[in-house]
């Protein structure tokens, strides 16, 4: 079988620049799986569409269905799986891992690794890892469809934080580098260690005055 007839329709705007050895429209597993069982007939996959003024840096991979904004970058080394969404001016930064059918806001910016079918609000930052609870092993790898996390807007994911399952956090949230989160967070809270939230409003730390104030200017412009 021919890989390269699996591959996606690719749209790229004019004035977006693309890096070395990329990868656009690569097949889902599953579209690859039918084509074995009947070779010669490939099913079309979904178009890959870039829009203007964004950067693809070298060894980008994205596949089939994916859309990126514009005024996106997206650096060395990203991975962004099938029917994902990047909102318009966000960042992606090295080496990033996003899994499957994962929607990123706008002006956001993510690293690390994103797990299959991951919300995360405009202007938020995510450096942790956010992933599955993956408490069905036993069962085929395809079959199991657990409930991902939902990061809303304007939130912080530290480095080396990571999230577990399908819980929510923010908007206007921060959760520190290391942290560990596997309930839901309110709004304006800061998480650190595991699972111990504190609002905004009763932080004491000097290094997130700047950025609480403005959450309150933000949330005071917004009906």
């Amino acid at each position: 079988m021919n890989i390269e007839s699996l591959y996606a329709p690719v749209t790229i705007g004019a004035t977006s620049v693309v890096g070395m050895h990329c990868t656009l429209g690569y097949p889902k597993e599953a579209r690859i799986r039918d084509e074995q069982k009947l070779p010669g007939s490939p099913l079309v996959g979904a178009r890959v569409v870039v829009g203007e003024r964004c950067q693809l840096a070298n060894q980008v991979v994205l596949y089939e269905g994916v859309s990126v904004g514009d005024d996106c970058v997206l650096e060395d080394r990203v991975r962004v799986g099938y029917d994902s969404t990047v909102g318009a001016g966000t960042r992606i930064v090295y080496g990033a891992f996003v899994c499957d059918r994962v929607t990123i806001g706008a002006n956001a910016v993510v690293a690390g690794f994103v797990c299959d079918g991951t919300r995360i609000g405009d202007r938020s930052t995510v450096m942790g890892e956010l992933v599955h609870e993956y408490t069905r092993p036993h069962q085929d790898w395809w079959e199991v469809d657990e409930e991902p996390p939902i990061i809303e807007a304007d939130t912080v994911v530290g480095f080396g934080a990571r999230v577990v399952g399908g819980v929510r956090i923010g908007p206007r949230s921060y959760v520190a580098a290391g942290a560990v989160v596997t309930k839901d967070v309110p709004a304006e809270h800061v998480v650190t260690g595991v699972n111990l939230q504190t609002p905004a409003e009763g932080w004491s730390g000097e290094r997130l005055q700047s950025l609480i104030a403005h959450w309150r200017v933000q949330a005071s412009r917004r009906p």
